[in-house]
């Protein structure tokens, strides 16, 4: 089926537009969208592992997911679901293989120490202290409230890439901020 054709059939973004030019063998429309998607997916997956190597490297493992579900391409939506859903599938994987492969111990002292200026000092102690509840949230009220901040997707959108219902969704949302908010709360004490 010409991509035209397809195009037609459904009221696509511009997005989905591209990927049915790539499911097509369009390089140029695979670059497009991995420039386009490449820092919003860098941002998710920082806020989820906390270091930028391996975000580049769960970003550039979602770009090579999509390239290999290119032939398999349907509209079926926006497709910030779609990127977001293989993003999600792909940070599962990581949690999994980082649960059974333990990371490296590293020594406080081999570590560089880091001047912190007295006026950020206290934006840098809630930062850790939001990721630090970040990360004991369980993934699927992470991954949620990620997605609804970061990405600003809806509560529909959220829904769809997590395979969930919407009332699950807010749920999970609703229990992330609540222990958010409690942590904050903690601190401030």
């Amino acid at each position: 089926m010409e991509s035209a054709d397809r195009v037609s059939e459904v009221a696509m973004d511009a997005d989905a537009v591209l990927m049915v030019k790539v499911s097509e063998g369009d390089d140029h429309a695979l670059r497009m969208l991995i420039e386009k998607w490449k820092n919003p997916l860098l941002n998710f997956f920082y806020r989820s592992v906390k270091d930028v190597h391996t975000s580049e490297d769960l970003a550039q493992k979602t770009f090579i997911n999509l390239y290999r579900a290119r032939e398999g391409y349907t509209v079926r939506g926006k497709f910030s679901t779609y990127i977001f859903h293989i993003a999600r599938s792909v940070l599962i994987n990581e949690f999994r293989r980082a649960k059974r492969k333990p990371a490296e111990v590293t020594d406080p002292a081999d570590m560089p120490a880091v001047a912190v200026e007295d006026a950020s000092s206290k934006m840098a102690e809630l930062e850790e202290i939001f990721q630090n509840t970040l990360q004991l949230l369980p993934e699927n009220q992470r991954t949620s409230i990620l997605l609804l901040k970061q990405q600003q997707l809806s509560y529909e959108e959220i829904a769809e890439i997590m395979r969930a219902n919407v009332s699950n969704v807010k749920t999970w949302i609703h229990r992330a901020r609540m222990a958010l908010k409690e942590a904050l709360m903690r601190y401030e004490q």
